[in-house]
């Protein structure tokens, strides 16, 4: 059977032809704006594209300024871990040493020959020292100093010896000798031989004292 829209002739047919070539021309035009709307997605998309590449480039270079820093915060803080851990060594010495200048009954352990020993140490120092100075002239700042920190350390010295003994310290001022000391102490300066012989380790001559010179008294 022969399609009517070919056998029809006349007005009709022209019409229907029309109406064909119409709808092909919009299929047509259809077909290009489907066309022309993918190319602008596209196109669209590109830049989204590129956008997110960039943030997943951008992310990259923030996680690792972020893990350098973090690093670095480990490093500080296992440096300042190393120096509290010296620090509390250096404390733990110290305490050791501190014990040692004390008495049992006082938690401590000294030792008397030790404390002893110690002293009479110092006082060699000392008076090597002020050798070196009388040939230095008897003027050098850098003696000077170094024999007024002896004189210190033998303070200390001679109070744990005192301490160890339950003897009493005394210093000796200028112009001062052992039997007026012990004059003054004990009333009697013939106890300057008691004071001597409780000194023995720091003195040798009973009349070379000198002014700072610290000194146990016994009982």
């Amino acid at each position: 059977m022969i399609d009517a829209l070919f056998t029809t002739t006349g007005p009709r047919r022209q019409v229907a032809i029309s109406s064909l070539l119409a709808a092909g021309l919009l299929v047509f035009s259809l077909s290009g704006v489907a066309i022309a709307q993918q190319d602008d997605e596209v196109v669209d998309a590109t830049p989204d594209m590129a956008v997110e590449e960039g943030g997943d480039a951008q992310t990259t270079d923030d996680a690792t300024v972020e893990g350098e820093a973090a690093n670095a915060q480990v490093e500080e803080l296992s440096a300042q871990l190393e120096e509290r851990e010296a620090q509390l060594r250096q404390a733990q010495r110290e305490l050791t040493a501190l014990r040692a200048r004390l008495p049992e009954e006082e938690g401590g352990n000294l030792d008397l020959d030790s404390a002893v020993n110690s002293a009479r140490l110092t006082a060699e120092a000392i008076r090597a020292a002020r050798s070196e100075l009388l040939r230095a002239g008897g003027s050098d700042a850098a003696l000077e100093e170094n024999i007024d920190q002896l004189i210190a350390e033998l303070a200390r010295d001679q109070a744990l010896v005192a301490r160890g003994r339950g003897d009493t310290l005394y210093e000796v001022r200028r112009g001062e000798s052992l039997a007026g000391i012990a004059g003054r102490y004990y009333g009697n300066s013939n106890r300057w031989e008691a004071i001597h012989e409780a000194n023995a380790h720091v003195l040798r001559n009973p009349d070379l004292v000198w002014p700072g010179l610290t000194l146990v008294l016994p009982r």
